[in-house]
Order: structure tokens, then sequence, then C-alpha cells
């Protein structure tokens, strides 16, 4: 059986905080093809709400990475949101690197003004950190 990833593009999942986007800029879900990968792009009301467990079942149902976009710790409509964020991001990260999964799977990025273009090379720049790794070996581990 051929490699399947050999002619398949990368498929990183982009999680993003609304009040990380350029003031007037309309936000966007769904799926983005960029320049040698594909991108799942999911609107958050804040970053705070990703928990660890959904990076990591994220991971498990196939796409490659996730990347986070979190407003910056100052800036946090929800005061601690992003600081959260982190901590929960980080957690997963070790969890990863423990079992030798690669903790670089999990991206964050902090800011303010981001447009949908933004977001798309901060997809690109996780797909091309993972590129290294090879293929997820978490893909299809589900249960479910």
């Amino acid at each position: 059986m051929a490699d399947q990833n050999q002619n398949s593009q990368p498929s990183i999942t982009l999680v993003y905080c609304r009040q990380s986007l350029a003031e007037g800029e309309e936000p966007f879900e769904g799926k983005r093809t960029g320049q040698g990968f594909t991108a799942r792009l999911v609107l958050l009301p804040c970053s705070s709400k990703m928990q660890a467990a959904y990076l990591l079942r994220i991971l498990e149902q196939g796409q490659e990475a996730v990347q986070v976009v979190a407003c910056p710790e100052k800036a946090c409509q929800h005061l601690v949101g992003s600081t959260r964020a982190e901590k929960r991001l980080a957690y997963a990260q070790d969890l990863l690197e423990q079992v030798g999964v690669g903790g670089q799977r999990l991206g964050l990025e902090r800011g303010l003004g981001f447009t949908i273009d933004k977001i798309m090379e901060l997809a690109g720049q996780r797909a091309a950190a993972v590129a290294e790794l090879g293929p997820n070996p978490m893909k299809g581990v589900s249960s479910q």
C-alpha cells in the first residue's frame, strides 16, 4: 500500500479568538487551502474555551497540527482567557512530548489585528514546523 501522505497536503486546524481579528475583518469558519497545506478555521468567542482534551482530540481525528490564535494577555476581554489557553496548550504539548508524538504539533500565537490571510500564514508556519515530524501517529486511534 502506497504512503497516503506523499500525495496529500498536511491538514491544520486553526482555532482563533474573535478578539484577535482586525477591526472590520469578517470572521471565517470552514476549510481553506494554503500553499502546501489545508486549514480548517474555527472561531471561538475566547481562546480560553479551548481545552487540552479538545486539542488532543483534533489530532486524534487526523489533523497534523493545531494552531491557536489568542489575543494578548492584557487585551483579553475575559481578563485571563488567553493565559488559560496558553496553560492548557502547554499541558497538552507536554503530554504529546511524553508519548513521543511531538509537542510542536500544537502552537500558540498571540496578537491583535489579524486578518484571515495572516491567520492562514500562521497555519502555514505550523504546517512547516511539523513537516519534519512526519505523519501524525495519533490519526485514527480513536475508539469511537
